[in-house]
């Protein structure tokens, strides 16, 4: 009698389901999702739907910078906007080799070359001429020395020019300008009294100098190059100082003496002994010619 009513109550259970099994809600998950159906071509093979992610990313990538950013839904996503690249720059040279900048950007100077045929400029001397021969310039003269000179087969201008002085006597060199101007036909003035007045620790010798002129640029013993200026060295002139006057009856020479040296005296002897034996050889000869006769 009790298992006759537990079958009752469940057949009633099973009739009141039966209109929700037809009926599947849409709010609830696909049937297929729960319940796998067997495969009529591949029996006793089952598939499992694969997962889906419930969190979708989104990845931007720049070239330049290979950054990679991760977002979620409910954040911006953030895209790297700085596309800008660094300029190079060139390093220029001017005709030495030095670098040379306009405003923030560099600009590259060339060095020209010439025909090599053409040979290197010179400097020719004006003042004093080159026949005059020998100057002579004195230490501490009020009037200062002017040179004059031009220059010859140039075809590179100097930047600027440097005037030297040398002495081989003294194995020394004075720099007497630096850096000046360029003009076709150069004039310099040296002053050697004031000079002689600072210049106490290297003052100036009587002995030869030369006068070196070069471009500002290069040396005293620069190779020479074509078309550009070369280093001089053609000009030589002489320094000397000045005594104070002195009358010629009151000057006495230091080195000088009235006696005869041993050389002047060994001269003087045998002189007076040829002429002795001069005489006394011809008084024979003529004496024994007159016996003959």
């Amino acid at each position: 009698m009790k298992g006759s009513r537990n079958l009752g109550q469940f057949l009633t259970i099973a009739l009141a389901l039966t209109p929700l099994a037809s009926a599947w809600p849409g709010w609830l998950p696909e049937v297929d999702s729960l319940v796998v159906r067997q495969q009529d071509d591949s029996p006793g093979t089952e598939t499992t739907p694969a997962p889906t992610s419930s969190a979708p990313k989104t990845i931007t990538a720049t070239d330049d910078k290979k950054d990679t950013t991760t977002t979620k839904p409910d954040e911006p996503t953030s895209t790297n906007l700085n596309t800008a690249k660094p300029t190079p720059t060139d390093e220029g040279s001017d005709d030495k080799g030095r670098p040379t900048r306009t405003g923030n950007s560099t600009t590259k100077a060339t060095h020209t070359t010439f025909n090599p045929q053409d040979g290197a400029g010179g400097v020719a001397m004006i003042t004093p001429a080159f026949t005059a021969g020998t100057t002579l310039y004195r230490i501490g003269d009020p009037t200062p020395i002017t040179w004059v000179w031009n220059y010859t087969s140039l075809q590179g201008t100097p930047s600027a020019i440097d005037v030297l002085v040398s002495c081989s006597t003294a194995s020394a060199t004075w720099t007497l300008t630096q850096n000046m101007t360029f003009e076709p036909t150069a004039t310099f003035t040296w002053d050697t009294q004031k000079y002689s007045e600072s210049a106490v620790a290297s003052p100036l010798l009587v002995a030869q100098y030369t006068l070196l002129i070069h471009d500002s640029d290069s040396s005293a013993d620069a190779t020479a190059e074509p078309g550009y200026l070369a280093p001089f060295d053609g000009f030589q002139f002489g320094l000397y100082t000045s005594r104070p006057y002195q009358d010629l009856g009151e000057w006495k020479c230091a080195t000088c003496s009235g006696a005869l040296g041993d050389l002047e005296r060994q001269a003087l002897g045998f002189a007076i002994t040829m002429s002795i034996i001069t005489i006394f050889s011809f008084t024979w000869y003529v004496t024994g010619f007159a016996a003959l006769l």
